[in-house]
């Protein structure tokens, strides 16, 4: 009877706030409908200066094969490189395309193609990326000039490498960060609202009622832990079904599997945010802390930068982080339809780690009786 009438009185204080439920409905919905199409790795409009130092139908040709990839936007076509390195110094142009005098000769022999590619790498990125998308198009423009009569003769002695794409076939990156966007917002949420719970209760003089009562700190501290529960599943299943909808991107695994990772990693969040509110005075002290540990978890989770990426002292840190393994169970079982014997290790690091957080929180919650 006692966790009933705790637990009512936490989701009546919920409803009651004039933000929180708002904040839940909303704050999925603009992960999910904004944030696929600003946070992306794809690099388009690419502003191209062509150098064409030989002005033949087969120089237009490639020309015309760069500019109608999609990804350049052609900002002028010039005889001296001196123009083109001073719209670059000017910010102007991203990758420059040099042609030499004797393209269509060399094209015509079949010999390597006399063609210089400089980029911009001021964003190494973006330089890195626009450099593979003007070689791909030589590559494919090379391609297209080579006669079938002289296919098998091109390529005698050479080794054909074909490239197969698995999970994400087209390279879509949206379908890359839809999980973890899922991620980002569960955590974020999931934090939050504990965080801001008992300090709100210190502030208002309400814990002090709850302090003088017999109940236990242990189930005190469940039953501010599972409304945040049910408000993680609602806001999973708008996350899936937006996807789905907008994207037409739907599970791969199991659903099953994925609620059960993310009710172990509302286990951590929560813990946290509760811990977190536990030593804070007021709001502003809980807000400040939690947002320095959500963006420290974000940074090195892998959900921006691969974790093998990271430096060896990087990759000890993100042991500790428990959106790593969260990120990494979301990607596996949302993409490649993984199952609970290939992402066990993520279990067993979300539960270690919330265990953690969740006794800490109860040991460190100060009832007086």
């Amino acid at each position: 009877m006692v966790l009933f009438y705790l637990l009512e009185k936490e989701f009546k204080q919920f409803f009651r706030d004039p933000g929180l439920p708002k904040m839940a409905i909303a704050f999925p919905v603009l992960m999910m409908l904004v944030f696929p199409f600003a946070v992306s790795m794809e690099i388009r409009n690419i502003n191209l200066v062509v150098v064409d130092s030989n002005r033949s139908t087969a120089s237009s040709e490639l020309i015309r094969t760069c500019t109608s990839s999609g990804y350049f936007n052609l900002v002028d076509v010039c005889d001296d490189p001196r123009r083109a390195m001073q719209l670059m110094d000017r910010n102007q142009a991203d990758a420059i395309l040099t042609i030499s005098s004797d393209f269509d000769r060399l094209l015509e022999r079949g010999e390597e193609l006399p063609v210089g590619i400089k980029v911009n790498t001021i964003n190494g990125t973006k330089g890195s990326i626009g450099a593979g998308y003007l070689t791909s198009c030589i590559r494919r423009f090379q391609a297209a000039q080579v006669p079938a009569s002289q296919t098998m003769t091109a390529t005698d002695g050479r080794m054909e490498l074909s490239a197969k794409y698995y999970f994400n076939e087209y390279l879509d990156y949206k379908k890359f960060m839809v999980p973890a966007l899922i991620v980002i917002a569960i955590t974020m949420l999931t934090g939050f609202f504990p965080a801001l719970n008992i300090v709100s209760e210190k502030e208002r003089g309400t814990i002090e009622q709850i302090n003088v009562t017999p109940v236990n700190r242990g189930i005190f501290i469940l039953c501010k832990l599972i409304p945040y529960w049910l408000v993680a599943f609602f806001v999973l299943s708008a996350c899936l079904l937006i996807a789905w909808l907008v994207f037409d991107y739907a599970c791969a695994g199991s659903l099953a599997l994925v609620y059960l990772f993310t009710a172990c990693n509302i286990l951590v969040t929560a813990g946290m945010g509760l811990l977190i509110s536990n030593y804070s005075d007021n709001a502003q002290q809980a807000m400040f802390v939690t947002w320095f540990f959500m963006m420290v978890f974000m940074l090195v989770s892998g959900i921006f930068t691969p974790i093998a990426s990271m430096p060896d002292w990087a990759k000890a840190i993100t042991y500790f982080n428990p959106m790593r393994y969260y990120a990494d169970a979301m990607r596996s079982i949302y993409i490649k339809g993984s199952t609970l014997a290939d992402v066990w290790t993520d279990a067993l690091g979300l539960l270690a780690i919330g265990t953690t957080m969740v006794t800490w929180a109860v040991l460190s919650y100060k009832k007086t009786t």
